[in-house]
């Protein structure tokens, strides 16, 4: 449901780019079709079932047990960890490429329009870094699993 309202948020942003209503200075239009692109893409991969436990009983039988309480909150944790970090990275950046709009603002005295623009530059950063960390950290995650795997297999091999 988060994701699919992090999407709702960043395409009512740039639809709102092409009005009177838009939120954030014109120049920012090609990097907000990007977020979009990039948002769309990580919704789909988060949603696909990649990177989840797929064959995982056949793995564990050839190990000798079928308890599997080892990876997935490991790749979760990897999933979390790697969202809120490119979630805080992708609002600072934004913020900080956009801090112009609060100055223009306040100086044209609509100080109020111009810090939720601001904020909505953030907002519009972390959903973007979010969605694409915790693509990553997925991805991460599930090659993590598959190397941890093999060298479990390689290490029961070698002791049998």
């Amino acid at each position: 449901m988060l994701l699919q309202l992090g999407l709702i948020a960043v395409t009512v942003v740039l639809l709102l780019q092409s009005t009177k209503q838009a939120m954030l200075p014109k120049t920012e239009t090609p990097l907000l079709w990007g977020a979009e692109f990039a948002v769309i893409v990580g919704v789909l991969v988060l949603r696909s079932g990649w990177g989840r436990d797929s064959g995982w009983r056949e793995e564990q039988e050839q190990l000798g047990t079928l308890a599997n309480n080892f990876y997935e909150p490991r790749r979760e944790w990897l999933t979390a960890g790697w969202a809120i970090a490119f979630a805080i990275f992708g609002g600072l950046w934004w913020g900080l490429a956009t801090w112009g709009v609060m100055f223009t603002g306040m100086r044209r005295g609509v100080g109020g329009r111009a810090l939720a623009d601001f904020e909505t530059a953030i907002a519009m950063g972390a959903i973007t870094g979010g969605v694409v960390g915790a693509v990553i950290g997925l991805a991460i995650g599930h090659f993590w699993e598959k190397r941890h795997r093999a060298n479990r297999h390689a290490r029961k091999a070698a002791s049998a």
